[in-house]
């Protein structure tokens, strides 16, 4: 395996990361990774939660003989920029410039370009392959058709009820700092409403800064038509204990997208592709961070592109040469 150090230029932006390439002669099938929502280096880490999704993904598909780019996000990383002024559109305009040069690298193949998205990377995924001709399918992990609002309410609701039955002094210490701050639900509800109301790209809310920019756009975001809107394939794959984006939303994908689809269930995977034991439950995901990727999910979707590859080479050699 050959990891290259790249530079990406994205506006005023520029984006730093790895191209990974087999170690073998000719080109190759390539797939460009885009990162779930938050301030996120190219392995899918931030501070205090070290995941290494992309980076074991691409091992992985390093094993199968397949390419992969993953970058820092603007402002993070070694990235420049400011993450908490970008916008959605900033974020999808990144993908668009990293999914380009990718595309432009002597060493892939352009017959064989896809895009791998985690949660709200996976409708980047589906805006860029209606934009961009050479994409030949696309990977959804833990992907939400739902809309963004009750999507985050939701999330603030699971996570107010976890709070109410917590034993111990822990369940204490959180139910002292949320009487002092104010209950999850209110607190998100209040952050939407001061976002609405306000055009400035960031907006402090409670003790932090909080990227109203990109709340603004994603809480206008139709994910119904976007995801209605994609013709390539697409595998779609969740985990039956996600809480974050609703299982089930695979299957709604599957009947509204325009393309072949195929829909995995992994029994027991979260939204942080881990298996966890125990009952689902958003406080308890930082158990699962020392875990290592669960294995079905790089190599099913390893196997889906390989598939797909075979299909796209059978159509064109049934479809005859161009005249």
């Amino acid at each position: 395996m050959q990891e290259q150090e790249v530079n990406i230029q994205s506006g005023e932006v520029t984006l730093a990361g790895t191209l990974c390439i087999p170690h073998a002669a000719g080109k190759f099938s390539a797939v460009l990774m885009v990162h779930g929502s938050g301030p996120l280096d190219r392995n899918g880490n931030m501070k205090g939660q070290n995941l290494n999704i992309f980076s074991e993904l691409a091992h992985a598909f390093d094993r199968h003989g397949i390419a992969s780019l993953r970058y820092d996000k603007r402002g993070c990383g070694n990235s420049s920029g400011d993450f908490l002024t970008a916008g959605y559109s900033d974020l999808v305009q990144d993908a668009e410039r990293c999914l380009e040069a990718l595309a432009q690298s002597k060493l892939v193949s352009c017959d064989h370009l896809y895009i791998l998205g985690h949660s709200e990377g996976c409708s980047i995924a589906s805006k860029l392959s209606q934009s961009c001709e050479s994409v030949s399918g696309l990977v959804l992990l833990c992907p939400s058709i739902e809309q963004v609002e009750p999507l985050l309410i939701r999330q603030a609701e699971q996570l107010e009820k976890e709070i109410g039955s917590l034993p111990g002094m822990s369940g204490y210490f959180y139910r002292i700092f949320f009487k002092i701050m104010g209950r999850p639900v209110r607190m998100q509800k209040s952050l939407l409403r001061k976002v609405r109301e306000s055009d400035l790209p960031v907006v402090r809310h409670g003790l932090s800064r909080q990227p109203a920019k990109w709340l603004r756009e994603i809480l206008q975001l139709n994910t119904e038509n976007v995801f209605a809107s994609t013709h390539v394939p697409i595998l779609l794959v969740a985990g039956n204990k996600d809480l974050q984006c609703r299982p089930n939303d695979i299957y709604r994908i599957a009947d509204v997208a325009q393309g072949p689809t195929e829909t995995v269930m992994i029994n027991g995977m979260t939204h942080l592709l881990r298996i966890d034991e125990r009952p689902a439950s958003l406080l308890g995901s930082a158990r699962l961070l020392g875990r290592p990727l669960d294995g079905m999910v790089s190599e099913k979707a390893a196997q889906w592109i390989i598939a797909t590859m075979s299909a796209n080479h059978q159509l064109r050699a049934a479809s005859g040469p161009n005249v």
